[in-house]
C-alpha cells in the first residue's frame, strides 16, 4: 500500500496544512502562516498599523422605533442624537482598500509608470 507522509512538517503553532500539491509527483504540501492577531497589527507583516478603511456594520433602526414594554419599565431605551428611540447595535466591522480613481488620470500614470 503506498501511502503519502510528510517528511520534516513546520511547527503546527504557526501554520496550517492546506493540502497536497494536485501534481502527485512533487510529494509537496501547502501551508499557510497561521497570525494569532489581525494581519495590520503584526509588525512583520505590515508596516503601517492599517492600510485599511474601517466602518461598523450596524442592525437595527436608529429612528422611529418603538419602545418595548420590558425597555418602558426597565428605562433601558437607547436614544440617538435628536431624542428618538434607537434599536441599532454593531454586529461586526468591514475592512477594505478604497481606492477612487480617474479614469483617464490611471492610463496617463500607466503610460508614465512604463
Amino acid at each position: 500500500m503506498h501511502i503519502d507522509r510528510e517528511v520534516d512538517p513546520p511547527p503546527r503553532q504557526i501554520f496550517i496544512g492546506l493540502g497536497w500539491d494536485e501534481d502527485k509527483d512533487t510529494g509537496r504540501k501547502h501551508y499557510r502562516r497561521y497570525y494569532t492577531k489581525e494581519l495590520e497589527k503584526v509588525d512583520t507583516v505590515l508596516i503601517k498599523p492599517t492600510p485599511f478603511n474601517q466602518y461598523d456594520l450596524k442592525r437595527g433602526q436608529s429612528r422611529g422605533a418603538s419602545k418595548s414594554i420590558w425597555q418602558s419599565l426597565t428605562g433601558n431605551v437607547k436614544e440617538d442624537e435628536s431624542g428618538q428611540t434607537s434599536t441599532e447595535q454593531v454586529v461586526g466591522r468591514f475592512k477594505a482598500v478604497i481606492e477612487v480613481e480617474i479614469k483617464t488620470e490611471k492610463q496617463a500614470y500607466k503610460l508614465k509608470k512604463v
